[in-house]
């Protein structure tokens, strides 16, 4: 009885999730599409589906970053230009190459999260937006787990399997990565290594130079209505981080 308890809550949270992450990444296409711009560089574009299909005409410079070569591959027959690079390091571009920088789930995945930041804010134009979505380590759901003694949802994942907290929908279950175990990238693809807060991820991208603004949406386990209400009130709770961040226009 206590599994099939389980199993029903799980199915429920597991939609609710579904409709927080599309909410997510609806608005950080939304956002940028809506600037329009004439280059744009999609740090983690996997196969360039997600964001591609937020704009009615590609920009006239699209640039992507992925390490899995069949999401290359895939990105590429959109006119994606694609470089794959450790993202601990330094990226190969130009200062002040791009209008926007976009980055969706791939900052939690990052060791060197400062110096990923600092070359968002390098490669953008002086006025140019990063746009990036992960978790966040402070919502409702992961602080629920906490309190219970186990392991925040948002940081399960390691290595191809997820440990240490058995309410996961896909507790002790492997996870089907693109890359093998021994590949550059795996490092990259296979975890989530630093899980922000709301107030955390502001202060890193301030510290860096950018204005910014960071909320949060899909406060789960609760309904998305219920959740939509009470984000006007409790903007750092949800379990998505939604990230915008200007590059001011005079240094």
């Amino acid at each position: 009885m206590a599994n099939f308890i389980l199993k029903q809550l799980q199915t429920s949270v597991a939609r609710y999730r579904h409709l927080g992450i599309e909410r997510s990444n609806a608005w950080a296409g939304q956002t940028a599409a809506g600037l329009k711009p004439g280059s744009i560089l999609d740090v983690g574009c996997g196969d360039g589906a997600m964001l591609a299909r937020y704009f009615k005409a590609m920009p006239r410079e699209y640039y992507g970053v992925e390490g899995a070569p069949d999401h290359v591959a895939a990105a590429e027959q959109r006119g994606m230009k694609v470089a794959s690079f450790d993202l601990n390091g330094r990226w190969p571009y130009p200062d002040n190459k791009f209008e926007v920088v976009f980055s969706s789930q791939v900052i939690e995945h990052i060791h060197n999260t400062r110096l990923f930041v600092e070359e968002m804010f390098r490669v953008l134009k002086p006025g140019g937006t990063a746009i990036v979505t992960s978790e966040n380590l402070c919502s409702l759901l992961n602080c629920s787990a906490l309190l219970l003694g186990y392991t925040p949802f948002s940081l399960m994942q390691v290595c191809g399997r997820f440990y240490g907290n058995p309410l996961g929908l896909h507790y002790g279950e492997p996870i089907a990565e693109h890359v093998p175990i021994d590949h550059p990238a795996f490092s990259g693809v296979a975890g989530h290594i630093r899980i922000l807060t709301v107030r955390q991820a502001k202060e890193i991208f301030a510290q860096a130079g950018f204005e910014v603004d960071a909320h949060s949406v899909s406060i789960l386990p609760l309904p998305d209505g219920v959740s939509r209400f009470l984000e006007k009130f409790i903007r750092e709770r949800g379990h998505y981080l939604n990230i915008r961040a200007r590059k001011p226009d005079k240094i």
